[in-house]
C-alpha cells in the first residue's frame, strides 16, 4: 500500500512516507532523482547505469536493486498501479509526481522573468548545451562577445529559464580584472565554497574527503604555509575535480558558470579544457562561460584553451554580435511601455550603435536625463527628431559613461566609487575607510547608490577574520567600474591601491598571506615594492602548492624584481629584504627543477645567489635548500668531485635541520656514493632516510627541492638492491616510492620510480618488462611535459626494442644520448652508452658496439661515475669474445668481476 503523503527532502537525502522518514543512500536517491527529472517517461537501466555508475563494468545490477530497495521503503509492487512502473524490458517511471522539499530557493520558487531581446537564436543553442548535459553528456558552452553586448543578460535570462522542478544546482563565479590577484584554481575554489553554503553542503562534505582530497587540504583562503602536504600538484585537483563534479551531479544536474574567462587564471583554463576533452565518461554539469573576444590577443592560455574546446562535439561557442532594429525597438519598448516613437528611431539608433547592447540602454538614459524622452499625460514622446537624438549619443560605452553618467555624482559619491573600482569588481566599505565611523558613512553612501541601482549593486555580506562584517556590493557591469578606474588621475590610483592594500593586510591580520595575490597586486600598484615583493613569494608557494608550476615561476620572477625595485629605495629593512628574496630564490629553483630539469640555463645563478645569502644568514635550515640546489646542479653534470663536497657539507648540517631536511643531505650522500660505485656505502644513508620518512610523511619536499627526499631514496635504493642482487627489496622501494609519488601527485616523482623500474628490469635482463616501464615513463613525460626524464626513458625502450630484434631500437637510444647532450646531461650517460653497444651488438654490428664502449669508459674516467662499470667490462668481453681476441676478453671479465665485487654485488655470469 502506497502512502498518499510522499515527499522527498533533497537536503538531507530522506524519503518522507507519511510520518515514516527514511534515509536514502547515495544512488539509490540518484536513481530516484533520475526518475523524478524525467516524470511519466522512460529511464532505461542504461541510462541509469551510465548517468550514475560511469561506463565502468561490474554496475549491470546496480538500478535494479536501488529500484528494489525504494519499493521496499514505500511498500510498493512492480504492478501498474504502483507508484514505479517497470515498463516492459525498456526501464522504469513515475506513475505520479513526488514534491521536493530542502532545495534552495532559488531551485524551488519560479525565478523572474528577464528579459532578453534579438537573443533567440542563443537562448536555443544553450538550451540545447542543457538538454545534452541532462542525457550526461559533458556540455560547454562559451560566449564571446565585446566589453557591454549583453554577455551576462543572456546568462540571466538562461538562467531563469531554466524548468524549476527537478531543480538543479547552480555555482557562478566570475574572474577578476587584475591579473596579478589570479589565484590558481581561484574560480573553482570559489565554486566551492558557493555549493558548501547551499544544498549540495551535505553531499559535497561526504564526497571531498574521498574523491578530492587536494581541495580539502587546499581551502580557499587557505594559507600556503599551512600543514605539508597541503601541497597537491596541479594535475591531481584537476583531476580530482573533474571527478567531483561527474559525482556530484548524479544526483541532481548542475549549472557551472564562469564569467569573464579573459580574466581567469591559467590552472582554471586547464580544468576546463581539460573537462570537455573527456568526452567519455558521462556528467550531467553544463560549463557556462563568457569572455570577451577583443581579449583574446592579451589572453594567449584562453585562446590555446578555445582552440583544443572548439573541436569537442558537445562544445558550443555562441558569439554575440549587435541588436537589430527589432530588438533594439524591443528595449526601447521595454524602457518606455506605452511609447509612440516614429517607426524609424529603433532603426538610426541600431545603426548608430551598431546594436550593441549597453549603449542602446545608456543611449535611453542619456535621452531621459537630458530631457530628449520625456513623458506626460499621453505617455512618453519625443522631444526632438530621431536623428537629432542618435546623433547626440557619444560614439562609445566608455565615452558615455564618463561624460554622462559619472558627471551626475556628486563628489563625495565619485571619490567612493573610484576607491571601490579599486579596491575591485567586489568590495566592501573595510576596504575604503581607516577607522569605524569612516566604514559606517562609507556603507550609508554605498547603500543608498545601490538602492536607487547607481553603479553598484548588493553583492551579500563580508566576513573578516577577525569577525568584522560588512555589505558587500559588486559594480553591476564591468564597464562601470573600468571606466572609475581608468578616469582616475595616476597619483591618485597609486595611492588609493597601497591604502586599500593595507587596509586589507590589517582586517585578515594573520590570515593576511590568504589573499596573498590580491594584496601584492594592489601593493605593486600603489609602488610599496617590499610589500608586494613579500605577496608575491607568499602566492608564488600558494601557486606551487597548487600544482600550478607556470604561475609559480612567474610570481617568484615577479617578486625579485619587486625586491630588485625597492632595495635602492631605503624603504626596505635589510633583513627582511634578504629573507624575501632569499625565500623567492629558494621557491624559483624548486619550480624551475619541476619545469625544466636540474639543467635548466638559470638555475646554477638561482642558488648561486641564494647560497651567497644562505650564507649570511646561517640558518641551517636556509642553507640546505640551497646546497641540494647547488649538488643536484653538480650531480647532474656528473661533476662528482664537487657534488660530493657539497653532499658532505650537507651532511655536517643534517644534525641541526628539520629531520626532512636532514633526509635530503642523507639523499646528496648516499646517491653520490651510488653513483660512485661506493655501493655498501649507500645502505646507512638508505637506512636513515627511511627511518625518518614515516614520522614526516606528512611533508612534502618538492616546494623546497623540487623533489620529494623519500621518493628520491627510494628511486636509488631500488637500483643497489638490484644491483647488489636482491632484486624482490627492489621491487619493494619500486611499489613504496610510486605509492608516495602518486599520493603527492607528482608526475615528476612518478618519472623518477618509473626510470629506476626500467633500469632494475633491465639489470636483471627483462626485456618485456623494460619496455612496458620505459614506454610509460615516455608517455608519462609527453603528457606531463616532465623534462629530461623522458629521453632516458627513449634510451631503455630503445635498447628493449633492439634486444628484441627491433633494429630501430638503436635510433631512439642515439635520439635519447643527443637529446642528453644537448640538455647538458651527463650522469648516466656511460649507462646509456652501454645500451647502445648491447644494441649494436644484437644487430651484428660489434664495431659500433666497442666504439659506444669506448666513449663508456671515456666517461667513467673523466667524472668517476662507476656504479655501472662492472656491467660495462662485461660487455667489452662479450665483444672481444665475439671478435675472437680472448686475450682482452680474459682481462674484461677479471676486470667486471674485481669491481663487482669491490662493490659488493655478486659475480657477472660470462
Amino acid at each position: 500500500m502506497i502512502s498518499e503523503d510522499i515527499k522527498l527532502d533533497l537536503s538531507e537525502s530522506i524519503l518522507l512516507c507519511g510520518p515514516a522518514q527514511m534515509r536514502l543512500r547515495p544512488k539509490t536517491l540518484s536513481v530516484l532523482m533520475a526518475l523524478v527529472e524525467q516524470q511519466g517517461e522512460v529511464v532505461s537501466t542504461a541510462d541509469l547505469r551510465r548517468i550514475i555508475w560511469g561506463n565502468g563494468h561490474g554496475n549491470e545490477a546496480g538500478p535494479k536493486q536501488c529500484i528494489r530497495e525504494l519499493r521496499r521503503m514505500l511498500d510498493d509492487t512492480a504492478s501498474d498501479t504502483g507508484l514505479i512502473e517497470t515498463v516492459g524490458r525498456r526501464g522504469y517511471r513515475l506513475t505520479r509526481p513526488i514534491p521536493l522539499t530542502g532545495a534552495s530557493p532559488q531551485d524551488l520558487v519560479a525565478a523572474a522573468p528577464v528579459l532578453c531581446l534579438g537573443r533567440e537564436a542563443e537562448l536555443d543553442a544553450l538550451g540545447q548545451s542543457a538538454a545534452a548535459a541532462k542525457r550526461g553528456r559533458r556540455a560547454v558552452a562559451l560566449i564571446s562577445g565585446e566589453a557591454g553586448a549583453g554577455k551576462t543578460r543572456l546568462l540571466e535570462a538562461f538562467e531563469a529559464g531554466l524548468p524549476q522542478h527537478p531543480p538543479l544546482w547552480i555555482a557562478r563565479t566570475q574572474a577578476i580584472a587584475h591579473p596579478g590577484a589570479r589565484e590558481p584554481y581561484g574560480l573553482l575554489m570559489d565554486v566551492l565554497t558557493q555549493l558548501m553554503a547551499g544544498p549540495e553542503g551535505a553531499t559535497l562534505a561526504r564526497l571531498l574527503p574521498r574523491i578530492a582530497p587536494s581541495w580539502v587540504r587546499q581551502p580557499p583562503g587557505r594559507s600556503a604555509q599551512a600543514g605539508p602536504l597541503d601541497r597537491p600538484r596541479g594535475d591531481t585537483m584537476l583531476r580530482e575535480f573533474s571527478e567531483l563534479m561527474e559525482r556530484l551531479t548524479r544526483a541532481r544536474p548542475g549549472l557551472l558558470v564562469l564569467e569573464d574567462l579573459h580574466w581567469a587564471d591559467p590552472s582554471t583554463l586547464a580544468w576546463l579544457a581539460a573537462w570537455g576533452l573527456k568526452q567519455r565518461t558521462p556528467a550531467r554539469l553544463l560549463v557556462l562561460g563568457s569572455y570577451r573576444d577583443d581579449e583574446l590577443d592579451r589572453a594567449g592560455t584562453l585562446a590555446t584553451t578555445l582552440g583544443q574546446l572548439s573541436r569537442q562535439p558537445d562544445c558550443r561557442l555562441v558569439t554575440l554580435g549587435g541588436l537589430d532594429a527589432a530588438a533594439v525597438a524591443g528595449c526601447l519598448a521595454e524602457r518606455f511601455p506605452g511609447n509612440s516613437f516614429p517607426d524609424d528611431l529603433a532603426q538610426a539608433l541600431a545603426h548608430r550603435t551598431e546594436g550593441h547592447a549597453m549603449l542602446v540602454d545608456a543611449a535611453a538614459d542619456f535621452w531621459q536625463a537630458q530631457g530628449l524622452v520625456r513623458r506626460d499625460a499621453a505617455g512618453w514622446h519625443l522631444s526632438a527628431t530621431p536623428q537629432r537624438l542618435v546623433t547626440a549619443i557619444a560614439p562609445s560605452v566608455r565615452t558615455l559613461i564618463e561624460t554622462e553618467r559619472t558627471s551626475r555624482l556628486l563628489a563625495g559619491e565619485r571619490g567612493l566609487l573610484e576607491a571601490a573600482s579599486v579596491a575591485g569588481p567586489a568590495f566592501c566599505a573595510i576596504d575604503l575607510a581607516d577607522d569605524r565611523d569612516g566604514v559606517e558613512a562609507a556603507e550609508r553612501q554605498l547603500e543608498h547608490l545601490a538602492r536607487n541601482r547607481r553603479f553598484i549593486t548588493r553583492d551579500g555580506l563580508c566576513h573578516r577574520p577577525g569577525g568584522t562584517v560588512a555589505t558587500r556590493y559588486a559594480f553591476r557591469h564591468a564597464l562601470h567600474h573600468e571606466a572609475l578606474y581608468d578616469g582616475m588621475p595616476a597619483a591618485n590610483r597609486q595611492g588609493t591601491h597601497q591604502r586599500v592594500g593595507l587596509r586589507l593586510e590589517l582586517s585578515h591580520g594573520d590570515a593576511a598571506g590568504d589573499i596573498a595575490p590580491l594584496l601584492a597586486d594592489h601593493f605593486e600598484r600603489g609602488a610599496d615594492w617590499p610589500r608586494a615583493a613579500h605577496y608575491r613569494v607568499l602566492s608564488g608557494q600558494r601557486a606551487h602548492a597548487r600544482g600550478a608550476i607556470a604561475d609559480a615561476v612567474g610570481q617568484f620572477r615577479s617578486a625579485l624584481d619587486l625586491h630588485a625595485r625597492g632595495s635602492g629605495t631605503g624603504t626596505a629593512k635589510p633583513e627582511a629584504g634578504r629573507a624575501t628574496e632569499l625565500d623567492a630564490l629558494l621557491g624559483l629553483g624548486a619550480a624551475l627543477i619541476v619545469s625544466d630539469g636540474f639543467t635548466g640555463d638559470a638555475l646554477p645563478q638561482v642558488y648561486r645567489r641564494a647560497g651567497h645569502l644562505a650564507a649570511e644568514v646561517g640558518d641551517p635550515a636556509t642553507t640546505i635548500p640551497v646546497l641540494a640546489g647547488l649538488w643536484n646542479d653538480h650531480l647532474t653534470r656528473a661533476e662528482l668531485t664537487r657534488a660530493e663536497d657539497l653532499a658532505l657539507a650537507l651532511q655536517a648540517l643534517a644534525g641541526h635541520a628539520p629531520p626532512h631536511m636532514a633526509m635530503v643531505a642523507h639523499n646528496a650522500v648516499g646517491q653520490t656514493r651510488f653513483f660512485t660505485g661506493a655501493l655498501p656505502a649507500c645502505a646507512a644513508e638508505i637506512a636513515a632516510v627511511l627511518e625518518i620518512a614515516p614520522r614526516h610523511a606528512q611533508q612534502d619536499g618538492n616546494p623546497l627541492f623540487g623533489e620529494d627526499p623519500e621518493v628520491v631514496c627510494r628511486q636509488y635504493a631500488a637500483c643497489v638492491a638490484e644491483l647488489t642482487g636482491a632484486p624482490q627489496e627492489a621491487e619493494r622501494h619500486l611499489t613504496a616510492g610510486t605509492t608516495r609519488a602518486d599520493l603527492l601527485g607528482a608526475a615528476f616523482g612518478r618519472a623518477q620510480m618509473l626510470w629506476c623500474g626500467a633500469v632494475c628490469a633491465r639489470l636483471r635482463g627483462d626485456i618485456g618488462e623494460t619496455r612496458d616501464r620505459a614506454e610509460a615513463l615516455v608517455a608519462l613525460c609527453q603528457a606531463k611535459a616532465v623534462p629530461v626524464w623522458g629521453d632516458a626513458g627513449e634510451m631503455l625502450a630503445g635498447w628493449a626494442q633492439a634486444m628484441s630484434g627491433d633494429a630501430a631500437g638503436a635510433a631512439r637510444i642515439a635520439r635519447g644520448l643527443a637529446a642528453f647532450d644537448a640538455a647538458g646531461v651527463r650522469i648516466t650517460l656511460p649507462f646509456g652508452h652501454g645500451l647502445a653497444a648491447e644494441a649494436a651488438a644484437k644487430m651484428g654490428d660489434p664495431v659500433a658496439g666497442m666504439r659506444a664502449l669506448r666513449r663508456a669508459f671515456a666517461l667513467v674516467r673523466a667524472t668517476g661515475e662507476r656504479w655501472y662499470l662492472a656491467d660495462l667490462y662485461r660487455l667489452r668481453a662479450g665483444l672481444a669474445q665475439k671478435a675472437g681476441r680472448r686475450d682482452i676478453a680474459r682481462r674484461a671479465r677479471a676486470h667486471a668481476n674485481a669491481v663487482a665485487r669491490t662493490q659488493g654485488r655478486i659475480e657477472l655470469a660470462t
